[in-house]
């Protein structure tokens, strides 16, 4: 497919409406999964007087500008969370449009080829579990396994058919190679967050992380392998260091105030965090491997053996 500006510049303003499209969607899944309620049916509506959201008003982003963020009827106010999850998600999409396939490493002589859109849905699809398991977890604190668990069918069976859709050091030649690549990382991914999460727990004397981070954790595994979900884990509580330090200064002011506090005000949700610092290395990864990942993992390996060997020894 050769490349032009005009052209590219069409590619990313449709990515970026589909992007709104399935952040609509998200929408939905992220009011109704936790509550076990179908996707589908019924037609979306207001909550307050129950009138069906005509088609016009459910157009992504422009139709809540056209009402005015309130709903047709009764003039409820709807939230302005909702377009801007839509329009969060079309940014996504075309960010990942530019990492994936503008600056995919295969492109030869201005042409890009068609299978560097393969790569594109590979994250689009991760990206959008990970938009819907963020505002789940901000919400309720919770990650329903229907979204993580069908995440990991879904990276595991991708890169299986896909075998070298993910990236470097987690590609694969041969289906076989690609599906025990995922499972490898599923499993560190999953098991190294669910680890945390004992050890944790019995240092606290409580509950100190959910199992949705777990499962959230072994998803992004099963997409990106196990060394991006290592470093996902790593790197997400810096993503998440203002909201702990909101939390703990609100904490700090009811105790000195007298006022009674609650478990809320000690706990964030981790999931979100995990979420971002997912995607921003699916955006980042092409540059950060070769530049500096690549380096620490092979240092890392050099002292996990240098100690093996010398306690063997």
């Amino acid at each position: 497919m050769p490349t032009t500006l005009p052209l590219l510049l069409l590619m990313g303003t449709w990515l970026f409406a589909l992007g709104a499209v399935v952040g609509s969607f998200l929408n939905v899944c992220i009011y109704r999964i936790p509550w076990q309620k179908s996707v589908i049916w019924p037609a979306s509506h207001c909550p307050r007087c129950w009138s069906a959201i005509a088609a016009r008003d459910n157009v992504p982003i422009f139709g809540w500008l056209a009402l005015g963020g309130k709903c047709r009827s009764c003039r409820n106010p709807i939230s302005v969370r909702y377009p801007l999850i839509e329009a969060l998600v079309g940014l996504l999409f075309v960010a990942i449009f530019i990492v994936d396939v503008i600056h995919g490493r295969r492109v030869w002589q201005g042409e890009l080829p068609t299978w560097l859109f393969t790569t594109w849905l590979f994250h689009a699809i991760l990206i959008a579990l990970l938009v819907a398991s963020t505002f789940i977890d901000y919400d309720l604190y919770i990650i329903p396994d229907a979204i993580t668990l069908t995440g990991m069918i879904a990276g595991v069976a991708l890169g299986t058919v896909y075998p070298w859709i993910r990236p470097e050091p987690s590609t694969a030649l041969t289906a076989w190679g690609g599906f025990w690549t995922g499972v490898a990382g599923l499993l560190i991914g999953g098991g190294l967050t669910g680890t945390v999460r004992l050890l944790g727990s019995l240092a606290v004397g409580r509950e100190a992380m959910g199992f949705g981070d777990v499962t959230l954790m072994a998803m992004i595994g099963a997409f990106l392998g196990w060394q991006a979900a290592v470093l996902t884990f790593f790197i997400a509580p810096f993503f998440g260091l203002a909201h702990a330090l909101g939390k703990l200064a609100k904490y700090i002011v009811k105790r000195l105030s007298g006022a009674k506090s609650s478990s809320a005000d000690r706990e964030i949700p981790f999931g979100p965090y995990l979420s971002m610092a997912a995607v921003a290395l699916v955006l980042s990864w092409p540059w950060l491997w070769d530049g500096w990942a690549k380096d620490l993992f092979h240092t890392l390996l050099v002292l996990f053996l240098w100690v093996t060997m010398g306690v063997e020894g």
